[in-house]
């Protein structure tokens, strides 16, 4: 079975730079072994586009290799041996023809890689790290044939006869939600001579991206979106908004309208259920899901000196009722563990998350919260 990736969170900086002050401990001895190897691995990686190794028929409709594209996980063709059919929805039920399109995975791999490299930048002092991880950087984001264009227009794509635009779904923003770990992390490269060179570019980059964000017809279907879709589009626009400018109120505006109008229609206020992922074909796995970007939005938010988990009950009601599913048999509770883990840390008011998360590391799946890459948080928490 082995550890499963961990999924995007919002790294506190604060936190990690007074581990950096504290050093060495008892606590966090396997999180640094872990990272040292992380990093190390890292260092000899890439580069990454998604330029490589792309051929036709499985390029964007615009026909640039530099355009992202991916399909759609749950559509299938209503008649196989047809290549004009329609496509049709089967929630739940992935196509695996999809993993034919590998623009995500080079971005994910891209963005894990360099997010090592930055935190070991950080904590080691190794310029050999920073070295590498702006070599990624150039390659990704600057060098011009095999720089991804700052847009998501062909994520998720839906293919067959219906689709006339030719053009991607709102949902794809999700497809991209790893950039949040590089806004999140980039700052760790302040400092070195060699990110200072590029990121003139990379800052534009993501100004463009985010400019694709507030303002193309693919992107305003994820903002007019209800559910997920709507929470991971909106950690992303936030956490770019900071990293490009920490000083300016943009990123305070949009978690406000977030956690005042958004949540409290996402979240029942009894309950903690989340309607709108509970009636989907798999609904822990997508309670799990929005809650991964909730906890996005909330620790970008404590970053920012919002006191998110005081003033918002409702977060921590929603983790509530996802640890009333600590007894059931049919799901990988594992996949909740982070979530309860961060709010455990920040607002465990009534002590729901100790026996949820002592379940889940006796739990048939315990093995999936073990390797390297999920040891690393307790550089930035408390309870790991």
């Amino acid at each position: 079975m082995g550890p499963r990736r961990p999924e995007v969170e919002y790294i506190s900086l604060q936190r990690l730079r007074h581990q950096k002050q504290a050093g060495v401990n008892e606590r966090t001895k396997e999180a640094y072994n872990c990272l040292e190897r992380l990093a190390n691995v890292a260092a000899r990686s890439g580069p990454f586009s998604i330029t490589f190794h792309k051929s036709a028929p499985h390029i964007a409709p615009s026909g640039d290799p530099r355009d992202f594209l991916s399909y759609a996980p749950y559509w299938w063709p209503q008649h196989p041996n047809n290549s004009n059919t329609r496509y049709i929805r089967k929630d739940g039920k992935r196509n695996p023809d999809i993993r034919m399109v590998k623009d995500q995975t080079f971005l994910q791999s891209f963005v894990e890689n360099v997010l090592h490299l930055c935190l070991g930048y950080h904590m080691f002092d190794r310029a050999s790290y920073a070295e590498h991880a702006v070599l990624l950087l150039k390659t990704f984001f600057v060098d011009e044939k095999t720089r991804m264009n700052p847009n998501l227009n062909y994520a998720q794509l839906i293919r067959g006869s219906q689709n006339k635009t030719h053009l991607g779904r709102g949902e794809g923003v999700i497809s991209s939600r790893s950039l949040i770990h590089l806004a999140n992390v980039l700052p760790l490269l302040d400092s070195f001579h060699g990110y200072q060179a590029i990121q003139p570019a990379i800052h534009a980059w993501f100004t463009q991206y985010l400019d694709w964000l507030k303002t193309s017809p693919v992107a305003s279907k994820a903002a007019r979106a209800s559910n997920n879709i709507f929470s991971w589009y909106t950690a992303q626009k936030s956490t770019i908004q900071y990293f490009l400018n920490p000083h300016s109120s943009a990123a305070r505006h949009t978690l406000h309208d977030y956690f005042t109008k958004t949540l409290p229609k996402q979240v029942d206020g009894r309950t903690g259920n989340q309607p709108q992922e509970a009636k989907r074909a798999k609904p822990f796995h997508y309670l799990v899901f929005n809650m991964q970007a909730i906890l996005c939005l909330a620790e970008l938010g404590e970053s920012m000196g919002m006191n998110v988990y005081s003033q918002q009950p409702l977060v921590h009601l929603a983790i509530k009722h996802i640890t009333t599913f600590a007894n059931s048999p049919r799901e990988d509770i594992t996949q909740a563990v982070r979530c309860v883990e961060t709010v455990m840390q920040a607002a465990d008011h009534d002590n729901c998350c100790e026996p949820f998360l002592k379940k889940a590391h006796q739990s048939k799946h315990k093995d999936k919260l073990g390797g390297p890459k999920n040891a690393i948080p307790a550089l930035w928490s408390n309870h790991v």
